[in-house]
């Protein structure tokens, strides 16, 4: 298996007061015991045993920014930070300042992602960031329904699918269905809130472009039930990009840090605003 042979089958799970029965029993179902899930455990627990603020209803316009909270939190080229944009940092999206800054912003996201208008935009979240389907693929095979005949999956495709799968196995009992889905919701709208910021995207078209995420951010309790999902994938994203477990600890680490600083802070996360889909308002561009 290449790049992944360190990792050992096991077939020990976490176990916890917060462990997803599985019911019918699960099928193919060899979690790898890399000590990530015990830490995503941990977690989990901490943030359930904490006091979550009660819902508050925000706009649409501030869930798209809240949603993109890690991206707010990253130093983009071209787009104003925490100390030019005052107390509603995390609620807003932000434009370029100038046209000078706008062009830097759209120099920077043509160079790193090859993003160069709305279609590009969207084929690169799909191709580079998407990563729940996989999952969810797998959820397919443990439940027996699975999704594909595998048989169709030539050695390598094979080799390299067992182990994404049993690499995700160990989230299973954690997250359940909702696997990777936040980090899919979080990094896909840090991009839209790029693109709008430079001009690559009108409101209307941020507006229509976010619609499907925030539909599918409703599966979330909270914003820490959020943060969980929002870990795992980052987890996933970097061994499928060939992490080892040195540097997965060190991600998690920092991925961590990014989520306690949102949901410590009463103007982002920890504000407990929450969007309804269904107190839908019109709102214009900003």
């Amino acid at each position: 298996m290449g790049t992944f042979d360190h990792f050992q089958k096991q077939d020990n799970t976490p176990k916890s007061k917060t462990e997803i029965p599985a019911a019918p029993p699960l099928k193919d179902f060899h979690p790898y015991d890399t000590g990530l899930s015990q830490t995503i455990l941990a977690l989990s627990e901490e943030f359930s045993e904490k006091t979550t603020p009660t819902r508050k209803l925000c706009n649409r316009t501030q869930f798209i920014a809240l949603l993109a909270g890690i991206s707010a939190l990253r130093k983009t080229p071209g787009i104003p930070g925490p100390t030019q944009s005052g107390p509603n940092y995390f609620t807003t999206l932000p434009r370029c300042a100038s046209p000078e800054t706008a062009a830097e912003c759209r120099a920077h996201l043509e160079k790193v992602f090859g993003i160069t208008d709305r279609q590009t935009l969207l084929e690169f979240c799909k191709k580079e960031i998407c990563c729940h389907h996989q999952y969810l693929d797998f959820v397919g095979f443990w439940e027996n329904h699975p999704p594909f005949d595998i048989a169709q999956l030539n050695k390598n495709a094979l080799d390299f699918f067992q182990v994404a799968r049993n690499f995700s196995a160990q989230f299973y009992t954690i997250v359940g269905h909702k696997g990777y889905l936040a980090w899919d919701i979080s990094e896909c709208m840090g991009h839209l809130r790029a693109g709008y910021a430079c001009g690559l995207l009108t409101w209307d078209e941020l507006s229509e472009m976010a619609e499907g995420w925030i539909i599918q951010a409703q599966t979330f309790q909270n914003w820490a039930d959020f943060a969980v999902s929002l870990v795992c994938g980052e987890l996933y994203w970097d061994f499928r990009h060939g992490s080892k477990l040195p540097e997965l600890n060190k991600g998690l680490n920092l991925w961590v840090q990014l989520i306690r600083i949102l949901l410590d802070n009463d103007t982002a996360w920890g504000s407990g605003m929450w969007y309804d889909p269904t107190t839908e308002t019109t709102e214009r561009e900003q």
